[in-house]
């Protein structure tokens, strides 16, 4: 199995096993397109807040038990209020603030995660996150307008997906869906320059990410019996691990809708398999166009994002950015 197929697995299965059915977020494009705005509206480096903004993510592909990535991915993704500016609290120069401004845009609690996993910020969308209700929706489109009775949660079903999985399936798809329409609607650009960050802004990240955590991550998790070393070590070797699956992602979503959707739906086959679910590409690309269909108000729930997240930035760290 290729590098990408086992981690996109390991995505799904920590996805399946340690969080609640209500824990789905925008995708990694998206997020650092946000980023990039919100950035671009107060002067900081580009390329150093969209990677910083993918960074939360990067524990969504780990799940040995050892490395404690439920505790650890919670730490990143500012699931606490007490957690949610730990890494800008340890940025010092100006080029680990502009890092650091992007991971915390991120934040579950009140960055662009807390959007997509708990409240939607337009009417519909108000008790559930947009990615939840657009995964939903999918899930009861049909396959085949001419069939309406079978729909992808029917035709899932039948691949023995059971409701949990056909969700996860239609969740990761309708992200994926909103990341192929942002590169070809939007920001053309955006995939090189996520590809970009992911292979120029890595270096500057590491030693960011091992301030703010290494210590409290060895002293939490029991794997690494209070060795900072070795926490640092792994949350370096993870963090390259999520650059190499990025630069993947910006490739993909480089492409022309047709080829991007191919790319990607050929993936997803090859981890279902891996998982011992044997789907047809053609349906699974027919999810996707079909996603793509539905998501058709995504630029509307991504400005908001952005006008909320940039309001929150603004109260929790600009002025301190700007020296005020």
């Amino acid at each position: 199995m290729g590098r990408k197929v086992r981690m996109t697995l390991g995505l799904i299965c920590f996805l399946f096993v340690m969080m609640p059915a209500a824990a789905f977020s925008w995708n990694q494009a998206t997020h650092a397109y946000i980023a990039d705005r919100l950035g671009a509206s107060v002067g900081i480096d580009n390329l150093s807040e969209m990677w910083g903004s993918t960074a939360p993510d990067m524990y969504n592909f780990v799940f040995d038990e050892a490395l404690c990535p439920g505790w650890i991915g919670d730490q990143l993704q500012g699931t606490y209020a007490e957690t949610s500016l730990k890494v800008w609290n340890a940025a010092e120069t100006n080029s680990e603030k502009a890092l650091a401004y992007g991971f915390v845009s991120h934040n579950d609690t009140w960055g662009a995660d807390s959007v997509a996993h708990h409240f939607g910020l337009r009417p519909g969308y108000e008790n559930d996150g947009y990615i939840i209700i657009k995964a939903r929706q999918l899930l009861t489109t049909p396959v085949d307008p001419a069939n309406p009775e079978r729909t992808f949660g029917a035709a899932f079903a039948d691949l023995r997906m059971d409701p949990d999985m056909a969700l996860l399936v239609a969740h990761l798809i309708t992200e994926e869906a909103v990341d192929i329409r942002l590169g070809n609607e939007v920001a053309p650009l955006l995939g090189r320059r996520l590809a970009t960050a992911a292979r120029n802004e890595t270096k500057r990240f590491q030693p960011l990410l091992v301030k703010a955590y290494a210590a409290d991550y060895a002293a939490n998790c029991s794997g690494f019996d209070d060795d900072d070393q070795a926490a640092a070590n792994v949350l370096t070797a993870v963090e390259k691990g999520h650059r190499k699956d990025m630069i993947f992602l910006g490739q993909a979503i480089s492409q022309p809708e047709p080829v991007a959707v191919q790319m990607l739906a050929d993936q997803l086959a090859g981890v279902l398999f891996e998982l011992e679910l044997s789907v047809p590409v053609e349906i699974l690309k027919a999810a996707l166009f079909s996603a793509i269909g539905i998501c058709d108000d995504y630029k509307e729930e991504i400005d908001a994002a952005v006008e909320f997240v940039g309001e929150r930035l603004e109260h929790e760290i600009i002025y301190e950015y700007h020296g005020k």
